[in-house]
């Protein structure tokens, strides 16, 4: 998303450019997405969801948000209306991705080229050490490309194992990956080869709760076997105790589960929540999909009972401590009433009751799309150095550049989408905000 947007950008504004795309195609994890293009709605609530979030970057995103989505209109893709809440507390907008990136395509060969199933290797430093380019491999070999600025916008580190665990922490390195297989961390390592700084935040991640176990995993998976409908339900660790709030959202649930016994947790609910939350779109324009029937079907360790006696009993047998267990039930049964109760984990809204049978359980396992840190970068995307000054021709976007979210999430796609942009006109010279959207 990041790559893509800034050479759109920097094409229309004139330049010559060139997207090396390590995959068959352009688009990365944002083409396999649902194509919600979200974030804050205002400075306020971003500070408030994530206080650990660099404040500058936070600025530019959120002032950025609306410029954004009018300019993705304006290439011709499709966008929906604005809808609130999304997560709770966001803006958000769907978009068209397979037609942004053909017109963004189309766009960008005006003035260069496309290169597929081209990795970048190395970067290219002049003797005054500013980046002039890069070392490129694909189909015909390898070769060096010039250029006055790169912008580094590979993805994230998810795809590696050893960068999970160092920044994330064992045993992030087993994680199921829920992103495109190609980002595996190259434009952090080149980044840092060039000198540059690693970011805040390194230890938060953007994820979702799936079933466990899963015999088979891959890109059809991905939204259908997420669990968002998870902030209705209750869940627990392996010694039966609640570990999170749950209210917050899967996704900082899901960052939750991944530090319990076995990075498994056990997801608990009723026939009502399944029917009004598991089974219906998680947001406008989502997949309809009954996500417990999809868990149960892809193999998922699943659970169906009449009483919840009896479903405490299956989820004993799957080595959940049972008193444990029963004891949080009996907690979670009091505070749905209204009562003041002994929860393990507090929680920002009341829990909903257990009490529509039949009751249903599914072990779940944490997944990464995108770690929240990367390289150190500016507003406009110039990536730093331990001194915090630019490293010369270096820029960063998406999910390569970290510090905007700290443990909670606040946009995927926006970050290519603001982000990616305005590095590109840093790299040719142009204050972002000199820059009208074309009618």
């Amino acid at each position: 998303m990041a790559g893509m947007a800034a050479a759109a950008r920097a094409a229309e504004s004139g330049a010559e450019v060139a997207v090396v795309e390590k995959g068959p195609a352009p688009g990365g994890s944002a083409a396999l997405s649902a194509g919600i293009l979200w974030t804050a709605p205002d400075l306020q609530t971003l500070r408030r969801v994530v206080p650990g979030g660099d404040p500058e970057l936070g600025r530019a995103l959120v002032d950025g948000f609306d410029p954004a989505v009018e300019w993705i209109r304006s290439a011709g893709a499709l966008v929906s209306g604005r809808w609130e809440g999304q997560f709770g507390f966001g803006s958000a907008v769907r978009v068209d991705m397979h037609g942004l990136f053909e017109a963004w395509r189309s766009r960008i060969e005006t003035r260069g080229h496309v290169l597929l199933r081209t990795a970048a290797r190395r970067l290219l430093v002049d003797d005054r050490g500013r980046v002039c380019g890069a070392l490129v491999v694909g189909p015909n070999g390898a070769a060096e490309i010039l250029a006055q600025a790169v912008l580094l916008a590979t993805g994230g580190f998810q795809g590696d194992p050893e960068l999970r665990a160092s920044f994330i922490g064992r045993p992030a390195d087993s994680m199921l990956v829920r992103s495109s297989r190609w980002s595996v961390g190259d434009g952090f390592r080149l980044g840092r080869e060039a000198g540059a700084a690693a970011s805040r935040c390194l230890g938060g991640f953007y994820g979702h709760l799936v079933p466990s176990p899963l015999p088979d995993w891959g890109e059809g998976h991905f939204l259908p076997l997420t669990q968002y409908y998870s902030n209705h339900a209750l869940l627990v660790n392996s010694l039966g105790r609640r570990f999170t709030d749950e209210s917050l959202g899967d996704e900082v649930s899901n960052q939750a589960t991944l530090r319990q016994p076995g990075a498994r947790a056990v997801l608990i609910c009723d026939q009502a929540v399944r029917t009004r939350y598991a089974a219906t779109a998680p947001y406008p324009h989502g997949q309809v999909v009954d996500r417990i029937a999809a868990a149960e079907a892809a193999g998922g360790r699943f659970a169906r009972a009449g009483t919840l006696t009896q479903l405490l009993d299956a989820v004993a047998g799957w080595g959940v401590v049972r008193r444990g267990l029963n004891e949080t039930l009996e907690s979670w049964a009091v505070a749905a009433e209204g009562a003041d109760a002994n929860l393990d984990a507090p929680r920002e809204v009341p829990p909903e009751p257990l009490s529509e049978p039949p009751f249903y359980a599914l072990e779940v396992q944490p997944t990464i799309t995108f770690p929240f840190g990367g390289l150190a970068v500016d507003a406009d995307g110039r990536v730093l150095d331990r001194d915090g000054a630019p490293v010369p021709g270096l820029l960063a976007a998406g999910a390569d550049a970290g510090g905007v979210q700290d443990s909670r999430y606040v946009g995927g796609l926006v970050l290519g989408a603001v982000f990616g942009p305005r590095a590109a006109l840093a790299a040719l010279g142009v204050r972002a905000k000199e820059v009208t959207v074309d009618a």
